[in-house]
């Protein structure tokens, strides 16, 4: 004997369903917008801890035991991921892939991929005017250049988590509706994660930051790498939208042009 819930139609079924799918799409957006609130707040108290002190207890500790790195190749492969994101050449990489993103007629992506690099840019200059932290000086650190500005957050590093961040999630999600890319969006990974991973302590090797201004970085690139995707989704809805809408007003047209 079948159940009722076989005997029903596909149709019915997937109504039924509907409303469970929205509740738990609703628990997902609700639980992504507390994590998010919650980084915003820790964020906040520690852009003004690092706006009153210019390190924290442990910083130069651990910049220390990170820059006892000293094995040449080593140190070359980890700061590569820093050289490789000075304003310069980071703005010409991000334009190349809008670029290519256009192009593969991905207007979504592309547009979110703006918001993931410049946007991330842009807030993080503003914060790191705001806390006007000095850079370390005059401490038992080696640092690379006296760059100037102010040193939370890492611009380096809020650029490379969000926007690498989000070119890692855009190679899952083209993945699923793209197989044939599989071989090219496993090199795109590769790139992204070793930014990733690298960055951060790249830029303590170099001793350009405290790890609290890393930290800093990471949470603020959190909270723009959430705004980045949502955005991407908001705009996928909203082309599909229109181009269901630009296909009913063609069939609505189609009778009267005929006539």
């Amino acid at each position: 004997m079948q159940s009722s819930s076989e005997q029903l139609p596909d149709k019915v079924q997937d109504a039924a369903l509907k409303p469970v799918s929205q509740q738990w799409r609703r628990r997902d957006t609700t639980l992504i917008a507390g994590i998010w609130a919650i980084t915003a707040v820790a964020l906040a108290l520690l852009s003004v801890a690092a706006h009153v002190s210019a390190e924290f207890p442990g910083d130069e500790g651990l910049a220390v035991l990170i820059q006892k790195i000293s094995f040449p190749p080593l140190v070359h492969f980890i700061e590569f991921s820093s050289d490789a994101n000075w304003p310069a050449p980071a703005a010409y990489a991000a334009l190349a892939i809008i670029l290519v993103l256009v192009v593969a007629r991905q207007l979504s992506a592309a547009i979110a991929a703006v918001v993931a690099s410049f946007g991330a840019d842009l807030a993080n200059v503003t914060l790191n005017a705001l806390v006007a932290r000095p850079r370390p000086h005059d401490v038992h650190i080696h640092v690379v250049a006296n760059l100037g500005l102010h040193s939370f957050p890492s611009g380096h590093v809020t650029h490379v988590i969000t926007f690498y961040g989000f070119l890692l999630y855009l190679t899952f999600r083209f993945a699923r509706e793209h197989p044939r890319w599989t071989p090219l969006l496993w090199v795109v990974r590769v790139i992204c994660l070793y930014f990733l991973i690298f960055i951060g302590p790249a830029r303590v090797l170099e001793g350009e930051h405290w790890p609290s201004d890393v930290l800093g970085s990471y949470l603020l690139a959190s909270l723009m790498l959430v705004v980045a995707i949502a955005l991407y989704h908001l705009l996928l809805m909203g082309f599909a939208r229109l181009r269901d809408w630009l296909a009913m007003r063609r069939l609505r047209s189609g009778p009267n042009q005929l006539a």
